[in-house]
């Protein structure tokens, strides 16, 4: 009942989205009276969302929550990197690629604004690219408690582009 519980606050958390963040160093907070009050986004699309994972990041019931707004430019990529957690992505304006390994090939997904992914952290390697128009989009981690980063760099994974 508890894991149902968590994924329900998980997935309204993302839905909310938000700018908000955990005040640890190296995690800077917005001022929640700069960021309107309402819904940031609602009924995107997160399909497939890896519930060990959510269940994995709160074992022990230590868990932070950390919610991030963030902007890509135009065909900008992330670095690849891996999340000490799971994290909940919904896209809502432009579009995301999300790139990873599957195999000995890269498998790329494009997601338009109004839809999502789950990224089930704990070391999968990934990045993601913006497409021509730029991306704004939410994510809600799901991190051990006091993690010293929410994003890890990483090597490009076998397979993938540089």
């Amino acid at each position: 009942m508890r894991l149902k519980r968590v994924i329900a606050v998980a997935v309204a958390a993302g839905a909310c989205g938000g700018a908000a963040g955990v005040a640890l160093a190296g995690h800077p907070r917005v001022d929640p009276a700069t960021v309107p009050t309402g819904f940031l986004t609602a009924h995107h699309a997160i399909n497939n969302i890896p519930v060990s994972a959510i269940h994995r990041a709160v074992q022990g019931r230590r868990t932070d929550v950390f919610i991030q707004h963030a902007r890509l430019n135009a065909n900008q990529a992330t670095p690849y990197h891996t999340h000490p957690g799971p994290a909940l992505v919904t896209v809502v304006s432009g579009s995301l690629i999300y790139q990873e390994s599957r195999g000995r090939r890269c498998r790329s997904k494009t997601y338009p604004a109004g839809t999502g992914f789950a990224d089930r952290g704990f070391g999968h390697v990934h990045r993601a690219v913006a497409g021509p128009q730029g991306a704004d989009f939410y994510v809600v981690y799901l991190l051990p408690r006091r993690a010293a980063a929410h994003l890890i760099e990483a090597p490009a994974p076998r397979g993938c582009p540089a």
